[in-house]
Formats: C-alpha cells, structure tokens, sequence
C-alpha cells in the first residue's frame, strides 16, 4: 500500500480509501481506520429476523481509537479513547465499549452490550452481556442473553432478555460457555472450557462442565 491509499482529516485522523466512515459518524483525534472497515453500518430490516432494528444514525468513537480490517462497527454505539478494535471484529448496535479496550479479532459484541475500561476480548469471543473494568475473556468464550428459545414461535421480547452481567476484574479462561441471566462477582475466576449455569460469588473459582464452585484461600 502506497500513501496514497490513505487520506488524514482535520482531527489527524488516518482512513484507508477502502474504508467506509459514514458522514454522520463523529471520529475522535487521532484515529485510524484500516481497509475495508465499516464505521456505521446500519441492521438488517429483513421480516426473517424476530428483533426488530433500530436505524440509529449515530456513532461516537473517542480520541486514538484503531479499527482493523474488515471490522464493522454499527450505529447506535460508543467507543473510548484509545481503544483497539481488531481485525474482522463485529460491534453490533447500541453497544457501549470504554477506554483502552482491546478488542481482539473475530471478536463479536452484540446488540445493548456494555463493556468497561481496561478490558481485554482474545480472538473469537462472542460477548452479549455488561462487562465491569479490568476483565479478560480468553479465545473463544461465549456468553447468551436467552435460555427460552422457541424455534416454532420465537417472539423477541425485551422482558425475556437477560444480559450475563460481569463485575470488576473477571477472569475468563478460553471456550468457557456462561449463560443467559448469570452474575459473576468481582475477581472471580472461570476456567477454560467451563459451562457457568448460575450466579458465581466474588473471588469465586468455576471449573468443569457444568461448572463446580471452589473457594481458594483468602
């Protein structure tokens, strides 16, 4: 790639020709987005999907934020100074995402998630679900917000949502599974591979499939 492939803005902001930043987005100072990103895609309206989307043609990315390639980022969302948005990452609607975030590759945010400073996403994580400061979440985890699916006369409702809701300085190992409606407390522990069917106590271990609950020494 040649300089030419690249144009800087008023706010020192550096955009690849192949990226598509639209107008009505408000990019902090010093951003960079990198090829073929999509900085305020819009939702689908198809009548095949049970939720109905909110066209909200708004987006605000803070000062220093990077956004790989190939990543989307929707409208309707908030993202903090100096945060990392990796390759091929997916930031649905009204998603709230604070500052020095890394989010890794192929990482997915859904719909209404809210994520604080300091967190860090490994590649592959699937996260619908509020997440405390100081969390990370290893390759591959995977969280729900919906536990009552009925695949003949699924109705999307916002009563029947239940977001996981993660506190301070979580720690979740790679391919962990928590469910829809689960509350982990500050500076619990999830190890890799383990499938979390219910709340999880501050300072909390959880192994194993489903998951088994240890204390360790204080």
């Amino acid at each position: 790639m040649s300089d030419m492939d690249w144009r800087k803005d008023e706010k020192g902001c550096f955009i690849h020709r192949t990226a598509i930043v639209e107008s009505w987005v408000q990019l902090g100072s010093g951003c960079v987005v990198h090829p073929y990103a999509v900085v305020g895609r819009l939702p689908s309206s198809s009548r095949a999907l049970a939720r109905r989307a909110r066209l909200i043609r708004e987006l605000v990315i803070g000062d220093r934020v990077e956004i790989g390639c190939h990543s989307v980022v929707f409208g309707g969302s908030e993202i903090g100074n100096d945060t990392l948005v990796g390759d091929f990452a997916h930031i649905r609607e009204q998603v709230k995402i604070g500052e020095r975030c890394v989010i890794g590759r192929y990482v997915a945010i859904s719909y209404e998630s809210v994520v604080g400073n300091d967190c860090r996403f490994q590649d592959g994580t699937v996260l619908t679900g509020v997440v405390g400061d100081g969390c990370f979440f290893g390759v591959g985890v995977v969280t729900s917000n919906d536990r009552n699916i009925d695949l003949d006369n699924y109705n999307y409702s916002a009563s029947r949502i239940a977001l996981p809701v993660f506190g301070n300085k979580v720690m979740v190992g790679s391919g962990a599974n928590i469910l829809a409606g689960v509350k982990i407390g500050d500076g619990a522990l999830i190890a890799a591979g383990a499938l979390v069917l219910k709340d999880v106590a501050p300072g909390m271990m959880v192994y194993g499939r489903p998951g088994m609950f240890y204390k360790g020494p204080s």
